[in-house]
């Protein structure tokens, strides 16, 4: 039986232009991306999967492998121009407490 939900559109907002990086090698017998890499995505599919250009950022410009096609939206993060990842938006009521949940 298939999972319904193996090709569910992504829960993040992404727009082409964005920067991501990889947070997991790209799945498959043939990994073309790993994880660390970043690049501009390109191209957002309706099955949650999108386009990124990786040439001029993680990778030179002139590779051989510039692009990565069909990439789940699951395995990338949002990132600087330097690749670093971005800190994830916290809420007012999370800003002032310890990971125990204390003030």
């Amino acid at each position: 039986m298939r999972n319904p939900d193996a090709f569910a559109p992504p829960t993040r907002k992404l727009m082409p232009g964005d920067l991501v990086r990889l947070t997991r090698d790209e799945p498959g017998p043939v990994c073309t991306a790993v994880a660390g890499e970043w690049g501009e995505v390109t191209r957002i599919h309706a099955n949650g999967t999108l386009d990124l250009q990786l040439a001029g950022f993680s990778r030179p410009r002139g590779h051989p492998a510039p692009r990565v096609l069909g990439l789940p939206v699951r395995l990338t993060e949002p990132c600087d121009r330097r690749g670093l990842a971005k800190p994830l938006p916290t809420t007012r009521h999370w800003a002032g407490l310890d990971r125990n949940g204390r003030n």
